[in-house]
Parts: structure tokens; sequence; C-alpha cells
């Protein structure tokens, strides 16, 4: 039995969305951003936006991300796959809110629970 656990999430991203699920502690959320933070070319355009908006939607419901594991799915905006800056993007904004362990899946669809589970970059 483990006594330290890490929490780990499923992070989908939309144009001014989110939708986290806690895979630890089997929760969902969906939340739509007052502000956008994309452009016509990208999802996240404004870093500090997206990065201010997603804190505060962690802090909202209580999700601890110290020392956590993070699966990330850009479901918009990705056509063709995304370039190495904007999963540099992806790996730079879940760090500083605290992610330890980041994988960034380029799929367009989402994952089965059997995929989450046993998630190896």
């Amino acid at each position: 039995m483990r006594i330290f656990t890490k929490n780990r999430f499923y992070i989908r991203l939309y144009v001014n969305l989110i939708d986290i699920n806690d895979l630890t502690n089997k929760q969902s959320i969906s939340e739509k951003s007052e502000t956008k933070f994309n452009n016509q070319r990208l999802l996240i355009a404004d870093f500090n936006k997206a990065e201010h908006f997603i804190s505060n939607v962690f802090k909202k419901h209580g999700f601890s991300s110290k020392n956590s594991i993070g699966i990330i799915q850009q479901m918009e905006m990705a056509e063709g796959g995304l370039s190495d800056v904007e999963k540099r993007v992806l790996l730079e904004l879940f760090s500083k809110i605290g992610i330890r362990e980041i994988y960034v899946d380029e799929s367009l669809s989402d994952l089965t629970e059997k995929q989450l589970l046993n998630y190896k970059k």
C-alpha cells in the first residue's frame, strides 16, 4: 500500500475552456474563461491569462497540483499536430501551476479509462 500517491489529472483544452478530470478523486469539471486567451492561430496566445485562469480553476475546485501527474490534450486548433513551440507552451503552463509530471497527448479524441490508467509518455 502506498501512503503518498500522486494526483492524476486528465486535462482537455478547448478555445477558452478547460475540462479537468481528477482521476485520483473521481471528480470532473468543465469551466469556460470569461477572458479570452486565444487568437485566430493559437489556442494559448496570452500565456499569463491562460495561467491565471487555469490556476484559479484548480484552486476554486480544490484540486491539488503539487507533485501531480497531468495528461494534457489540446482538443481544438491542433489539426496537423502541435508544433514544438505549442507543446512547450503546454509544458510550461502546467508546470507553472504545479504539475510535476506532464504528458502531452496529441490525439484529438478522448482517451479511454484504460489508456489513462496506463499512460506513459
